[in-house]
């Protein structure tokens, strides 16, 4: 019965359907996606106008059996814009075997994986990062992922593209690090090389948030103070929770995501020193109730202020916190955490986490690394280049004398970093009083009132230039609108001469911040170069393209202007914290503006006298503090789940049984346990026990896990039917494998052919033919099916049907020699 078990694998993308637009599609690429309204208006309903921006990379996974790129031909296709469709390359060969990739315009491109590269390489996708103009969709065949052939595909690329984006926000310096540096100027006071070489020759224990941090938390508990301690700030939850606090905490991170996972270790006591970033997340630094240090330059531009300090090395606040441990002096460094790896189960991270809490992620495309001992772990694209990046770090620091440890066998193994079970390693500093080391170099009584001082002359140099640059860019955009004739050639070069001197004075009077504002609206002077001029310049778009030069001067100005004047208000807000007669209502504002609703319980410690209807503002403040804190239900948190659905689940589970993958189908169903609904994934877990049973020869057990999900009904059962076929055939047990596809046929017409095959071979001839009828009903275009009916109608010499058939094949294919031949047989036979 193999022939059989052959054709339910030809039929993954099932017969070439056509609707009643005339419009033709794999069945099981699109199932009946177009029965009732056609592709265009299915697009046009899903997609709307988003396919449709000027100068954009549109990255799709799916071709929707080619009618998305035809769908977008039929369109104007806008200026600049290119589309990327990605297909398995089963599927794509299929495309282009039956021409339905045929005549497509040169700005869209069809690809599998393999050609991935070359494909971005010459769609220039860095130009459309530059501009933040890559856009990535799922066709509605990766929505649906039919066949199980599209999940893994599109994990990969979402991959991909997002550590593309995260490459070229580094490139560029992105606007949001320097709006936080900015934000974070009033609290920027202590240079984190204070603390240099203060920790000579001891050593020091990173802990960052990968699931070994749960082996070495009860060791630490016992030995906290034989070591130092650096912490990453995302895993203050589960230090709390086992009542450990670091002595330094690290944050690098810009975004509001980064508060979501580090806003608990601001309830920590005040004894954790914080060491972040210049840009660092500007909630976590104003409401630091501790003292706190900053990496990297104070100011954006050049400034007496910008002191000679330790850089915020990344790309990850691991990286930072090794850089920091070798600048303060420590020379044998222990990671505990730094995984960059998944359990077997599919956790990314420590118990307690967003990540661990949200259930196991069953997203993971099949890349692997190996283990400190020596198995391989599933990882993700982002982790496998922090790997890199990390073993390079290490290379570096070994080169200047330090030694560093990871103490997880499960953790990555990564060039230059010894492993070593924590029980091995030797701490032998004796105890270490860090408090005492860090006020040897601080002072506790800060001089607050001479740095806002400074700062507040600082921004006012600052905004005056950038008035300055506002106002010259103002002047340039009327020149450059006055110096045109109508026919877009050059009327008046006093004009131009008058341009030619502004540039000037941005480049001489204003040169440190002009260069400010251009890295400050970067994306908008890039679109001046776009990827693709698709067309000519026209007169008018000439005039337009100065004009657009000098409105990013102006919208980059007016930004920083903003930033700016935002700034001065918070530092005259800090002034008056200290103030011997504070102005309450100022302060409460920048709070409320801030949303720094923590900063009022730390200034209530040090405030002498609070006027009774201030004391009741704090303690609004610190209870809407405390709800921020205490608040599970982030972006963040639902961001995690959304790794674990189980739609993710079921094509993790298919890849898993497709490749053979024993331990990791194990894995997969021990992590099912970890779920947070069990009701909902039993059905999963008979699936995987199916598998299992199959991969092990156990047919019988496999049987029974997939009759379980028959009889619940509801979810799989199609893939459970598959799989009873799949058994039934295999084994000759003719009965299981007739109602599995009996079954299926009802479910997917897809399988009629195969029901109708099984039914012939056991001499059920009329249930095979009205099986093949019905089928072909649904199917016109099936020449295969219909040779096979005719046959049928041949051997059970119901000869004018047979005649009937071909003679509808040939009025289709009239030079097709099967069909030709069967009926020159028929015909000289008398028929």
């Amino acid at each position: 019965m193999d022939d059989e078990l052959d054709q339910v694998r030809q039929y993954d993308l099932g017969p070439i359907s056509v609707n009643n637009f005339g419009e033709k599609y794999f069945f099981n690429l699109n199932r009946n996606s177009f029965d009732r309204v056609s592709a265009g208006v299915l697009f046009d309903a899903k997609f709307g106008k988003d396919l449709f921006a000027e100068d954009t990379l549109n990255v799709v996974i799916g071709t929707d059996s080619g009618l998305l790129p035809k769908y977008l031909q039929s369109k104007f296709l806008p200026k600049g814009t290119r589309y990327l469709f990605i297909e398995p390359e089963g599927v794509l060969q299929a495309l282009k075997q039956n021409q339905l990739l045929d005549g497509l315009d040169e700005k869209i491109l069809c690809v599998g994986l393999e050609q991935w590269p070359e494909a971005i390489k010459n769609f220039k996708i860095n130009d459309y990062l530059y501009i933040n103009a890559v856009r990535s969709y799922n066709a509605i065949c990766a929505q649906d992922d039919y066949i199980e052939e599209y999940a893994e595909l599109s994990w990969h690329i979402t991959e991909v593209l997002s550590q593309l984006h995260w490459q070229i926000s580094v490139e560029l310096g992105s606007e949001a690090f320097i709006a936080r540096q900015i934000i974070n100027l009033a609290d920027n006071q202590r240079p984190a090389k204070v603390l240099e070489k203060a920790f000579v020759d001891k050593t020091v224990l990173i802990l960052a948030g990968g699931p070994s941090l749960d082996e070495v938390l009860p060791w630490l508990r016992s030995h906290r103070n034989d070591v130092v301690v650096f912490a990453v700030s995302r895993i203050s939850r589960q230090l709390l929770q086992a009542n450990i606090e670091p002595d330094f905490v690290f944050s690098v991170d810009p975004t509001d995501l980064s508060f979501d996972i580090s806003k608990e270790m601001l309830e920590f006591s005040s004894k954790p020193i914080f060491v972040y970033s210049y840009h660092t997340v500007p909630t976590l630094v104003n409401q630091w109730h501790g003292l706190g240090f900053y990496l990297g330059p104070r100011l954006p531009w050049p400034s007496p202020l910008n002191v000679a300090n330790i850089g915020s090395a990344g790309p990850t606040v691991t990286n930072t916190a090794l850089s920091v441990a070798y600048h303060f002096g420590f020379k044998r460094i222990v990671l505990a955490g730094v995984d960059l790896c998944f359990t077997k189960e599919g956790f990314t991270h420590a118990t307690g986490s967003d990540e661990q809490l949200a259930g196991p992620r069953f997203n993971l495309t099949s890349l692997q690394v190996e283990t400190n001992a020596g198995f391989m772990a599933p990882t993700s694209c982002d982790f496998s280049q922090a790997i890199l990046s990390l073993g390079f770090q290490a290379k570096q620091l070994s080169g200047m004398g330090c030694r560093i440890f990871n103490i997880s066998g499960g953790s990555a193994k990564v060039e230059n970093i010894e492993y070593l079970p924590i029980s091995e390693i030797e701490f032998g500093d004796g105890s270490i009083n860090v408090a005492e080391i860090v006020a040897e170099r601080v002072s506790e009584s800060a001089e607050h009132s001479k740095y806002h001082k400074q700062i507040l002359d600082e921004l006012g140099r600052a905004q005056f230039q950038i008035k300055g640059i506002a106002r010259l860019a103002e002047n340039a955009r009327r020149v450059n609108d006055e110096m045109y004739s109508a026919d877009g050639v050059i009327g008046n070069y006093k004009d131009k001469k008058r341009l030619d001197q502004i540039e000037k004075k941005f480049k001489r009077e204003h040169r440190h911040y002009s260069r400010l504002v251009k890295s400050f609206g970067i994306r908008s002077f890039i679109k001046l170069t776009k990827a693709f001029n698709d067309e000519a310049w026209s007169a008018e778009e000439a005039k337009q393209l100065g004009n657009v030069f000098y409105d990013a001067y102006r919208e980059g100005a007016a930004k920083l202007m903003c930033l700016l004047d935002d700034a001065v208000e918070r530092v005259k807000a800090r002034q008056q914290e200290y103030a011997d007669v504070p102005d309450f209502g100022l302060i409460m504002e920048q709070y409320r503006k801030d949303r720094s609703f923590g900063r009022a319980r730390l200034w209530k410690a040090t405030a002498a006298e609070v006027p009774v209807d201030v004391r009741a503002q704090f303690a609004d403040f610190e209870k809407r503090f405390l709800d921020i804190v205490h608040d599970k239900h982030t972006r963040h948190f639902a961001k995690a789940k959304s790794q674990g659905n189980l739609s993710s689940l079921k094509q993790r589970a298919g890849l898993l049984f497709k490749h053979k993958k024993i331990e990791e189908l194990s894995d997969l169903l021990i992590s099912l346990s970890k779920h947070q609904d069990q009701q909902a994934v039993e059905p999963y877990r008979h699936l995987i026990t199916g598998y299992l049973a199959e991969l092990q020869h156990a047919s019988a057990q496999a049987l029974d896990a997939y009759r379980q999900i028959v009889d619940g009904g509801g979810v799989l059962v199609e893939q459970a039917l598959i799989r009873i076929a799949d058994i039934g055939i295999d084994s000759d047990d003719a009965h299981t494998a007739n109602l599995a596809l009996q079954c299926l046929s009802q479910l997917n017409p897809v399988y009629l052919p195969l029901y109708a095959e099984m039914q012939r071979l056991h001499g059920d001839v009329m249930v095979a033919i009205d099986a093949y009828n019905n089928y072909i009903g649904q199917f016109p275009s099936d020449t295969l099916a219909q040779i096979k009916l005719a046959n049928l109608y041949t051997e059970q010499g119901i000869y004018d049907a047979a005649i009937m058939m071909l003679d509808y094949i040939l009025a289709q294919k009239p030079d097709l020699e099967v069909a030709l031949t069967m009926k020159a047989a028929l015909v000289s036979a008398g028929f």
